[in-house]
């Protein structure tokens, strides 16, 4: 891995330095020691879902909606770029932003992932039980 240096400072340097100093204030605050628990369980738990409803459900979970994971993390990096911009540092917040934009393009993946596995999964079922009413072409409310 590259070590880029700062003021003759390496970026292990910092971040150890960095721990250190914000160690009180993250003691104070209401946060888990371990936010990535329920993606891991989320992780371990896949490995016993057997159809694709819950291997969706899961993944939903860990990182769908607004209270998930992978929102979560995005309006972290935002609220950092906000943070950024106050203290002046507007190419920092920049970097942030763009960091949080690529999260919200993972979000719409994953989003289009879990309906097209539902979607497959659906198509399967139906073509093991032949075609549902609705769906014969000229059926009413079915495709024509």
């Amino acid at each position: 891995m590259l070590t880029t240096t700062y003021d003759g400072l390496g970026s292990s340097e910092l971040r150890r330095r960095a721990a250190r100093e914000a160690a009180a204030f993250l003691r104070g605050l209401p946060v888990s020691r371990d936010p990535a628990a329920p993606l891991r369980a989320c992780t371990e738990a896949m490995a016993q879902a057997t159809t694709p409803a819950e291997v969706h459900a899961l993944t939903e979970l860990a990182a769908g909606g607004e209270d998930a994971g992978l929102i979560a993390l995005r309006n972290l990096l935002r609220a950092a770029g906000s943070r950024c911009r106050e203290q002046g540092h507007a190419q920092l917040a920049a970097r942030y932003d763009r960091t949080s934009d690529l999260l919200d393009i993972a979000d719409r993946t994953l989003f289009q992932l879990g309906v097209d596995l539902l979607a497959a999964a659906h198509d399967t079922l139906s073509d093991r039980s032949g075609p549902t009413p609705a769906l014969v072409a000229g059926a009413e409310g079915g495709p024509r």
